[in-house]
């Protein structure tokens, strides 16, 4: 029942980052973020990065040090499809993540850089390999069959959306 559930809830988000993404490319998209969240951050006291909009909901510096989590964990997972393809997939838990590998405590100018080299060496990757290798897959532990190009589409939508949350932090808080 909880891998229905999982498929059902991902199946909306899909939707929702199709919908970020259009009909632009996804790869170019991913080229743009790390600009964009340098621009997105800057300026920023310490104590605006850490302030959560409410309860329960991630602070910028939580977001920031969520996305430089993806680069790592979507960096594996796209090498394992393309070198090993139908190799399995491991989910994790995004937010025992942010709980507990100290975002809070890493300087925000380090986590860009972070996701700046990582996006780099990722794309780079995607890149000079055969356009048709992006219809190689892994399995993934929840939602099953996942494929270079679905996860290059999800993470150029994940990248607006998590872009998104901060704006609207900084317009929340009137910064």
């Amino acid at each position: 029942m909880k891998r229905v559930k999982v498929k059902d809830e991902f199946k909306k988000y899909m939707a929702r980052m199709k919908s970020y993404v259009g009909r632009q490319d996804p790869v170019k998209m991913q080229a743009t973020m790390p600009a964009r969240l340098a621009r997105a951050v800057r300026g920023l006291r310490h104590a605006q990065l850490v302030r959560r909009p409410r309860p329960k909901k991630w602070s910028i510096q939580e977001i920031v040090g969520h996305l430089a989590d993806t680069e790592v964990v979507y960096g594996f997972r796209l090498r394992m499809m393309l070198a090993q393809p139908g190799a399995p997939i491991q989910a994790y838990d995004q937010d025992k993540w942010a709980d507990n590998l100290a975002y809070k405590r890493q300087p925000i100018g380090k986590l860009v850089e972070q996701i700046r080299v990582l996006r780099a060496a990722n794309l780079d990757l995607v890149r000079r390999l055969p356009h048709a290798w992006r219809n190689r897959y892994g399995m993934h532990s929840e939602r099953g069959r996942e494929s270079v190009a679905r996860t290059l589409l999800l993470l150029a939508g994940h990248d607006v959306n998590h872009l998104n949350q901060i704006a609207a932090i900084r317009r929340q808080f009137g910064w």
